[in-house]
């Protein structure tokens, strides 16, 4: 970071940080936001926060004595025959100095706050609706793209946890050694060993797909290493089932396209209403019918239903976002 950054920037990091410490989840994600939008907003934030240890003894020597008026601190006034504000024992000034070294003194608790994050209510959610994306910025410079109808969890106290509650989210994480970025579903968890990789899950099951690096995969009954063009999918019974996959298809929604080799057209049901916001229903024992292809999701809906009836070889009746199969 310059020895002089800009003056507007310092001032948001010290705004953010008196924010932070009674805030609420949107202001949460607000400041994920801000941090994502320069590098330069992590380095000074954590600046900010960064005096705390050397700010804290100082502010707790101070003392605030007062005349024989006031046994407690008045309210701001004009009380200007009063007691001169003391900080360290050290000599005094006239009270109309008091209440400026106050604000001064609650300025520099701004700027080197006692704590960064609050540990009550530390964790707090991210949610897309079906059809809709987001990217959230993370703290350590890892960045999380969220497709539809996702839902995750994070922890104010702690930026290398990420709870996937539902849905799909393709993180791409800064690795570190001493501190690994966790993901948890369920009762399964994912370990970055520095990567780029995607999770989806469903009330069915995990699927994993890495993209660069490896992941490690902590199931409740086995654990797995996943190298670059390895997938999984492990069911709510704790089966596990590895294959390969193209690079170019793990995470493909986040680049607008499904990249399919032998998925089940239930699969495809549901990324389908991820990224679109469709739901389609297919006919009872054809979820299960193997589908290869690639689908184009930007643009006009009624271009990726002909698409996609095409690929499959069936009608497909289109009723607002409810799509349906009919089997000719």
């Amino acid at each position: 970071m310059s020895a002089f950054p800009d003056r507007a920037m310092v001032e948001q990091a010290i705004a953010w940080h008196l924010r932070l410490k009674d805030t609420d989840e949107d202001a949460w994600i607000e400041f994920a936001e801000w941090l994502g939008a320069d590098p330069a907003h992590n380095n000074l934030y954590e600046a900010v926060a960064d005096g705390d240890d050397r700010m804290l003894p100082v502010l707790e020597r101070a003392t605030f004595p007062f005349n024989d008026h006031h046994e407690q601190p008045p309210e701001f006034g004009n009380d200007e025959d009063g007691p001169a504000y003391v900080v360290g024992g050290e000599g005094g000034r006239r009270n109309r100095w008091r209440w400026g070294a106050v604000a001064a003194t609650i300025a520099l608790a701004g700027l080197f706050g006692v704590q960064m994050l609050p540990n009550r209510d530390a964790h707090y959610s991210i949610e897309t609706g079906a059809g809709e994306t987001r990217t959230v910025s993370l703290a350590d410079g890892s960045e999380i793209q969220l497709n539809g109808g996702t839902r995750i969890v994070l922890d104010k106290n702690d930026a290398r946890l990420v709870k996937l509650a539902r849905g799909e989210a393709r993180f791409s994480v800064t690795h570190d050694d001493a501190e690994p970025f966790t993901v948890v579903a369920g009762e399964q968890r994912l370990v970055d060993i520095g990567t780029v990789f995607n999770v989806v899950r469903t009330d069915r099951q995990l699927r994993v797909g890495v993209a660069e690096g490896a992941v490690r995969f902590e199931g409740t009954a086995q654990t797995v290493n996943l190298q670059a063009g390895d997938s999984l999918a492990a069911d709510n019974h704790g089966k596990v089932k590895i294959s390969k996959d193209p690079v170019a298809s793990i995470g493909s929604w986040a680049g607008g396209k499904l990249v399919y080799d032998q998925a089940s057209l239930e699969q495809v049901a549901d990324d389908l209403s991820r990224s679109i916001g469709i739901s389609l229903e297919i006919p009872q024992g054809m979820g299960s019918r193997s589908f290869s292809g690639v689908i184009q999701t930007g643009g006009d809906r009624d271009a990726v239903r002909a698409r996609l009836a095409e690929l499959i070889g069936e009608k497909i009746v289109a009723d607002g976002t409810r799509w349906s199969v009919e089997v000719r």
